[in-house]
Formats: structure tokens, sequence, C-alpha cells
């Protein structure tokens, strides 16, 4: 008798574990407190779900982590049950993509963190072969790295998403591609410091940013999805994304730039480039 309570009291732990691991959503915590690239994501998701009728909650992992070992977490079921990153070939074989790009496609329009000094040298230049020239520098693991590297620009690899900007700063590398979306939080951070946004260059490629999730949890991938279709349908996707960005982007000035269009080999064929509800049109 008291080996079977012993059973029945086991089965009901896992039980309730097994509750409360589909009730939250773990998403990997910011992996540095300045910064402010997840806050979007997080309020997307959150979004997604609500709209879904998931009674689930967000949960962030306990330590900050790199994106490269959030994607491990993510593969191997520990600690993670989504992650947002940019998509490739190779992601979507490793993990379930929620083919929805959430900032779109605007991750893809980068322009360079320099040295505020080093803006003449920018300026002088006259086409996208002499653009190859400048040494830049990104994470090793980021897709971005992959795809200036396939375009024959020069690329340093960093180890970690704030190293980007030492690199700079200690006139190891000459620009940091950065995404429209990001790079006026990420200047001002270093202002006093001397980084300005490069003001006649533009690079492009097709891309798209997706949440991701285990090969082993379509559920959960329904449940963005659907949430997230629906978000678009009722105009609440849009507002989350024109509180977050729009200004930013006429600060920009994107069509008055010289465009550098770049070719992106590691784009899947399933990127869904012809439904136009899911991406942002630059005037």
């Amino acid at each position: 008798m008291y080996r079977f309570c012993c059973y029945l009291l086991l089965c009901l732990a896992l039980c309730l574990t097994s509750s409360l691991a589909a009730d939250t959503v773990r998403y990997p915590a910011i992996e540095d407190s300045t910064d402010h690239r997840s806050v979007y994501a997080i309020a997307l998701l959150e979004l997604a779900l609500k709209k879904a009728g998931s009674t689930a909650r967000l949960q962030s992992t306990a330590n900050r982590v790199s994106r490269s070992r959030a994607l491990h977490l993510l593969e191997i079921g520990v600690e993670l049950d989504v992650v947002w990153t940019m998509t490739s070939v190779e992601r979507e074989k490793r993990f379930l993509p929620v083919r929805i790009p959430i900032y779109k496609g605007l991750g893809s329009y980068r322009l360079l963190l320099i040295r505020a000094e080093d803006q003449a040298k920018f300026s002088a230049v006259k086409d996208e072969t002499a653009l190859k020239q400048f040494m830049m520098a990104q994470v090793h693991d980021w897709v971005d790295t992959q795809v200036l590297r396939h375009n024959k620009f020069k690329v340093l690899d960093a180890s970690a998403y704030q190293i980007l900007f030492q690199m700079l700063l200690h006139h190891r590398v000459e620009a940091v591609p950065r995404s429209v979306l990001e790079i006026s939080a990420e200047q001002q951070q270093f202002a006093d410091q001397g980084l300005a946004i490069e003001t006649d260059w533009v690079l492009h490629y097709p891309g798209a940013v997706y949440f991701f999730v285990s090969n082993k949890n379509p559920q959960l991938a329904q449940h963005i999805e659907t949430g997230l279709r629906l978000a678009l349908k009722d105009g609440s996707f849009d507002l989350l994304f024109q509180k977050h960005f729009v200004s930013h982007l006429k600060k920009m000035k994107l069509s008055e730039r010289k465009l550098a269009e770049l070719d992106n080999p590691f784009l899947p064929a399933e990127t869904p480039l012809a439904e136009s509800v899911l991406w942002y049109r630059l005037d």
C-alpha cells in the first residue's frame, strides 16, 4: 500500500509539472540589461498568445543567454520554449518556424554605426565595391555575418553583441551594420563616446525574423501563428509595430540614401515574400 501511495504521489507530481510547463511559455532573458531589442518581440508574443485564447504566461529564463546558447537550449528542450531570430535554411531544419516576420522585414535594412570622425570617408564612397573595403564587425553566429561575407564584405567576428561596439570604439573595425529598428537606441548609448549613424548608405537583403519553437511543440507554433494572424486582421499587430518603430523610421530617411542591395542565399524558399500584408513598404 505504501509503495502504491508513493507511486500515485509521483504520478500526481509529474502531472502537475507537465501542466505547469504547458501553462508557461519560456523565452530567453535579455542578453544585456542595456539591450532593449527584445521589448517589442516579447510584447508581440504576449499579444499573439492572448489573441489565440491561450492562458499561458510568459516567463523569462533565469539567466541571460546568447543567441547561440538560446538556440541550443531550444533544440535540446531545456529551459526554453520560444526564440526569435533571423530565419535561414539551416535554422528551419533545426526548428519549427512561425512564418510571420515579426519586424515586417525591416530588420534586413541595415545602417552603419561608425565613429563620427569617419563620416567624410564614407561620404566619399561612390559605389558598393568601394564600400566593401571597410572592415565591419558582426557577431559570429548571426545570419547577417554569413550574408555580408557571401556578398564579399570584409567582416571581423565578435563573440557577443556588446563587443561589437567596443571593437568600433577601439578602431578594430570601421563600421557595425545594424538594423534600422535598433540603431538609434544603440547610437544614443555611445553618443558621448563619438559613435554616430552613417548618413549616406543603407544595406538591404531579403530576410525575416520569426518566432521559432521546438519541432516537438507544433501546438505552441499553431497558437502563436493563430494569434499573430488575428492581430494582423484586427490591426493590433500594426499598432504595436507603429508604437515601437515608425517614428524612428522617419528619422532614418531611407529613401534618400544610396542603396546596396545584397543577395541572401540563406533565405528559405518558403519565406512568404508574396504575402504583402506581412511586410512593411518603405515610402
